[in-house]
């Protein structure tokens, strides 16, 4: 115990100190919500990895690993590397404005409503962001709340609560605060599996023996459960169906890059050359994460056949760290997870709080404030929101792990038509985005709740259609909306319409001293 309360220490102690430094450099809008376009290769490697391996990864994987073998490797792990090589085709493109977007609602209006002076399509998007960013944040609250109780033998329902200290800690700093705590995160949480994975790899005698274990282990997810069919550990899979497996790895890998977080992460790079190999930086480091994650999922299922009653698969990372590892590789392991869920959540929150209140509230408002009032309001968001997202997870409602395919999933089927389209199809209007939004959100959730495997697919071939049909039957979008991702020179029309709705929304700075 003593290990993990000094790792934990140590990692308080530099939060505090990444806060302190962040707030001596956000100043403006941009700096709070983007890093003022200016994240260089080493930070914004470290911010998209840990962003990237949420609580969801290195609790939620391992746990279905443990519970339905290799197959949990093609739904997740490839679902996510396939998203990830398709996002530097987004980077190529939505980097390339002199000044993008401070936020993805507001990329979407630049794109398909840059003449609206209030952008109800900005309002829906950061509307729907809201929802789905909450029930992200919700996630990873819960996975916090395993691991910290694990740490301190505090009752899961209290240890939710320290969460908020955290994100107290991380958030109000804005962006910078948010890629410097990131960066430690990716340090900790690449150390910490590495070791734990090594610790499983010694102890099951290596991979030979895991696969053999699994090769015949009937042994029940939990103790008193219905044992499970041999062989089923190793089939392509596992315990899920094919349209199951196939809708969770469509989810991962095609809502992966239309997500609006790693869209607004490619609009932070200090140019597009720096944001494409941010991407493949954050790759090659998820290779020393993702590969030992799978060997302590699958090996957990030799060290521990059975997970305790009144456990679910969610436990078993703080299980095997408590039960099998050395305490400083324990202490390390545990607080690197905490790191994973923290890491995810500040930056969701961020991406939350700011598209409710600059995308929603500020844009149908059109009230005009300083940058200042701007980061005060935010900070109180973020806390609020924090706040509620802990509340819900008193009871959490899912698996960790599947949780992130929901929400994915619901984000490619809204968001995949019209990011794709609209950074490579000049044609790709306003009535466009209405149609395959709306379209695809709706038809999404309707399939969803009426049980349908493939809700991902029928959400985006529906709204695809309903796109081309809008597209053709509307006219052309102006040339202000499509010339920035197209030309490397953009006419004057194009540059002005664009700082009329930057600036739209705050004051300049020069009105900074009226609230000083």
């Amino acid at each position: 115990m003593i290990w993990y309360v000094a790792v934990f220490i140590f990692y308080i102690i530099f939060l505090i100190w990444a806060n302190i430094k962040s707030l001596q450099t956000a100043e403006s809008i941009d700096d709070y919500t983007t890093g003022g376009h200016r994240m260089g290769l080493l930070m914004g490697i470290g911010t998209t990895a840990a962003t990237w391996v949420s609580v969801a990864s290195v609790i939620g994987v391992p746990g279905y690993l443990y519970s339905s073998g290799v197959a949990a490797v093609i739904g997740w792990v490839a679902g996510w590397c396939f998203g990830g090589a398709l996002i530097p085709i987004v980077a190529y493109k939505i980097r390339r404005p002199e000044k993008p977007a401070r936020t993805f609602p507001e990329f979407i209006r630049l794109r398909f409503e840059p003449f609206q002076k209030k952008s109800t399509l900005q309002a829906i998007v950061g509307i729907l962001m809201f929802i789905g960013y909450l029930l992200l944040v919700n996630i990873q609250v819960t996975g916090f709340g395993i691991v910290f109780s694990s740490i301190t033998g505090m009752d899961y329902k209290l240890a939710i609560f320290g969460f908020l200290l955290f994100i107290l800690i991380t958030s109000v700093g804005g962006f910078w605060s948010v890629a410097a705590t990131d960066t430690l995160n990716t340090v900790l949480i690449t150390v910490g599996v590495l070791l734990a994975s090594g610790v499983v790899w010694s102890l099951t005698g290596g991979l030979g023996n895991i696969l053999d274990t699994l090769a015949t282990s009937t042994a029940p997810t939990n103790v008193g459960g219905p044992a499970l069919d041999e062989g089923v550990l190793l089939s392509p899979l596992g315990t899920f169906g094919l349209g199951t497996l196939f809708s969770i790895f469509i989810s991962n890998s095609l809502g992966t890059p239309s997500s609006p977080h790693w869209v607004t992460r490619m609009l932070a790079p200090q140019n597009v050359k720096v944001a494409i190999l941010q991407v493949m930086g954050t790759i090659v480091v998820l290779l020393f994460i993702m590969g030992p994650l799978i060997i302590i999922g699958l090996g957990a299922k030799v060290l521990l056949p059975s997970i305790p009653e009144g456990k679910t698969t969610d436990y078993i990372i703080p299980l095997i760290i408590q039960d099998y590892t050395p305490p400083i590789v324990g202490g390390i392991t545990l607080v690197a997870i905490c790191a994973a869920a923290i890491s995810t959540a500040n930056s969701m929150l961020l991406h939350c709080a700011t598209s409710l209140y600059y995308d929603v509230y500020l844009n149908i408002s059109s009230k005009r404030i300083s940058d200042r009032k701007f980061k005060n309001w935010l900070r109180l968001s973020i806390f609020a929101i924090a706040t509620v997202a802990v509340v819900l997870a008193i009871n959490p409602p899912w698996f960790l792990a599947m949780g992130f395919v929901y929400v994915y999933g619901g984000f490619g089927a809204a968001f995949f038509l019209v990011v794709f389209l609209g950074l490579y199809w000049k044609r790709m209007n306003r009535a466009g985005a209405y149609a395959g939004i709306i379209i695809g959100s709706v038809v999404y959730v309707v399939a969803k709740a009426m049980g349908y495997d493939t809700p991902f697919v029928i959400a985006v071939a529906t709204s695809l259609i309903g796109v081309l049909l809008a597209v053709y039957f509307t006219k052309r979008s102006p040339l202000e909306a499509y010339e920035p991702y197209f030309e490397a020179e953009v006419s004057h029309s194009t540059k002005q319409v664009a700082e009329t709705i930057r600036n739209n929304s705050h004051e300049e700075k020069a009105d900074r001293s009226e609230v000083g």
